[in-house]
């Protein structure tokens, strides 16, 4: 990826929160259905094959923050967003984050 920041997008319509209790374990607990969206803002420069693995990962950024697929990904880096939506196939959208809790939609 070049120096630009790289902006990921995902449609998450099972979000959950993830903390630890006080013997360290983790918990996580499903917060209230809806239409969400994740960002993730890898660091500049960061390889693309990376960022890919820092989110699809087991315990990376996305199951970290969701208990199911994402309904859709949108990226300012169109590489890695059809990676990921091909990696999850789901819908792949044009980045517009302005829009609402659900954008980007395009």
């Amino acid at each position: 990826m070049s120096g630009d920041k790289t902006i990921v997008y995902l449609g998450n319509r099972a979000a959950i929160e993830t903390s630890h209790d006080a013997t360290g374990r983790e918990v996580r607990r499903a917060l209230s259905p809806g239409k969400r969206r994740t960002t993730v803002e890898p660091p500049s420069g960061a390889p693309l094959a990376e960022v890919f693995t820092a989110i699809t990962a087991s315990g990376g950024v996305w199951a970290y923050h969701s208990s199911e697929p994402p309904a859709w990904v949108a990226s300012t880096d169109p590489a890695l967003a059809q990676l990921l939506a091909a990696h999850y196939g789901c819908e792949l959208r044009a980045p517009e984050p302005h829009h609402g809790d659900d954008a980007p939609k395009g």
